[in-house]
């Protein structure tokens, strides 16, 4: 199975109602190693808000394209693929979001994808949990800079040590439970990779253009 490493940056942490303003994917094979990698600022039709985590303003995004315009790119990206996110079901909630915003009648389960967060419960020792503490923890001397092909280059990292640390037997639990009390189990990626299987994209041409209104 390949992988689609995912981070999106967005105007708050509400996706009925805020939107993403920067998109980064990262593609990853199956033995971690990055493919290739994109990266687009989003004009997300309302006010920014969020500067103070992201640094991005409205003036960086009144240009960018809307989401709808990306879609036919971030299909062909994720097409195939499990999706990796450091809080996964932050960025597949927000995927979803404006994949729905378009009219693009498809929705990424969150079982298609893998948490970089959550694993490191299984393949890190203990410590805090966000995307900066994992990385030191796991060794890993990449910045933390809330732009989206930046830490989506952190996730990708940190999958890649996951799998190392899977392939050499070592784990410091067999189970774990999430910040809200679900059972995370060692080597997420290979159910991933079993929905990801199951999503049946569809090409964007065969639509129509109602399609791309967002």
């Amino acid at each position: 199975m390949e992988y689609a490493v995912v981070d999106v940056e967005t105007t708050g942490l509400d996706p009925t109602r805020d939107r993403v303003i920067d998109i980064g994917i990262l593609l990853v094979d199956s033995t971690g190693l990055v493919q290739g990698d994109w990266s687009s600022l989003v004009n997300p039709q309302r006010p920014v808000d969020a500067t103070f985590i992201h640094g991005l303003t409205d003036e960086d995004v009144e240009s960018a394209p809307a989401f709808s315009l990306l879609l036919p790119r971030v299909v062909e990206l994720l097409r195939g693929r499990a999706v990796v996110a450091h809080n996964a079901s932050f960025d597949i909630g927000f995927l979803n979001a404006e994949f729905a915003r378009a009219r693009y009648p498809v929705m990424i389960p969150r079982a298609a994808g893998v948490c970089t967060m959550d694993q490191s419960r299984i393949y890190l020792p203990p410590g805090r949990h966000n995307l900066a503490a994992c990385l030191e923890r796991a060794g890993i001397t990449l910045p933390v800079k809330h732009r989206s092909i930046a830490d989506a280059q952190c996730s990708a990292a940190l999958l890649a040590h996951y799998l190392e640390t899977e392939l050499s037997g070592v784990r410091y639990a067999d189970t774990a439970q999430d910040r809200h009390g679900n059972l995370v189990l060692p080597r997420e990626w290979e159910r991933a990779a079993e929905a990801a299987r199951s999503i049946q994209w569809l090409d964007i041409a065969d639509l129509g253009p109602a399609t791309l209104n967002s």
